[in-house]
């Protein structure tokens, strides 16, 4: 049986599913979990906004296959991304209009007029929400682009970096994320460029760690900025750019050489909670609201919900026919 193209495209390097990418995918999005969770925390920023964002666009890039059409990169993302992206505004938007009304809060104009307009403007529970448009634009984008000249991508990226660095606001403003794919170009086409020259990196785990162990330390202590990437704050101009592909890089790289000591049941469950990323990052901030909303501080306890619930509503959901909308 010949693999589906969704199958194809997961694979960074050979026939065989990458548990090593898979892990560092699962890794992210814990990382953007306790992000949300514990929001506003002096330690988040510096130990998880130098890169846990970033780092999906660079995997994308990794995973990128070269020769398709714009048309079918479309198609493509739409079911991949959209699909989700709708089915799951709806649910959250209905459960969470709900709680409002129960709890006396209003529900105004303005409010759903945000959710509509995505991305910056749609805030929790719908937190994470703008990744996934601007990833969709972002693609289309690189896709695009790379048809006419395979060097116009970095140039459109550079250009976003530069426009985020000098005005974010207006990035940040455009509908459904749009502007922010623009800069997070330039992160698919590092990713693009490790996997052009993966194969000359004969000591992955060396490499992986002199790009991730200085930049995420220097990031740790306040040498440079953060990033905000949903407001367009890319942190130190140029530097917390850099220094998110660095990390972002070697994790990859480093993942990648230690994946043979990854003992063979462990395997299967990277895998699977990986392929469950989706309903995670959409439904988490959900959970950490109603949280909020019923006056629960943030705790371990709320991460662990944060995370564990809507693995286990996707989880479930995958034994039905409702993945096809909701994975």
């Amino acid at each position: 049986m010949t693999p589906a193209p969704e199958a194809t495209m997961l694979r960074p390097r050979t026939a065989k599913r990458s548990i090593a990418v898979d892990a560092v995918r699962v890794v992210g999005v814990v990382a953007i979990v306790a992000g949300h969770n514990w929001g506003g925390r002096e330690w988040v920023n510096p130990l998880l906004y130098t890169w846990h964002v970033p780092i999906f666009f660079v995997i994308t890039g990794y995973l990128w296959k070269s020769g398709r059409s714009t048309s079918f990169e479309v198609r493509r993302r739409a079911s991949t991304l959209l699909l989700p992206y709708v089915f799951w505004i709806v649910v959250v938007t209905a459960v969470w209009f709900t709680v409002r009304h129960a709890i006396g809060w209003p529900i105004t104009q303005d409010l759903v007029m945000n959710v509509l307009r995505g991305g910056w403007y749609a805030a929790r529970p719908y937190s994470a929400y703008w990744f996934f448009t601007a990833l969709f634009f972002a693609c289309v984008f690189v896709r695009f682009t790379e048809r006419i000249h395979p060097a116009l991508p970095a140039f459109i990226g550079l250009l976003g970096v530069m426009w985020a660095t000098v005005d974010p606001s207006s990035v940040a403003h455009i509908w459904e994320g749009a502007g922010l794919a623009v800069p997070a170009v330039l992160f698919i086409v590092v990713g693009q460029a490790l996997r052009r020259y993966r194969d000359s990196i004969t000591n992955p785990l060396g490499t992986g760690l002199v790009l991730a162990v200085p930049a995420f330390l220097l990031g740790l202590s306040g040498v440079f900025e953060p990033l905000n990437m949903k407001g367009a704050a890319l942190g130190t101009p140029i530097v917390s750019v850099v220094m998110a592909s660095a990390i972002s890089v070697g994790a990859i790289l480093v993942a990648e050489a230690l994946e043979r000591f990854l003992p063979q049941p462990v395997r299967p469950v990277i895998a699977f909670v990986a392929q469950l990323s989706v309903p995670i990052l959409l439904v988490h901030t959900l959970v950490t609201q109603l949280f909020s909303a019923y006056g629960y501080p943030a705790t371990k306890w709320t991460f662990l919900a944060a995370y564990l619930l809507p693995l286990g509503l996707a989880a479930a959901l995958r034994a039905t026919p409702l993945r096809r909308l909701a994975l």
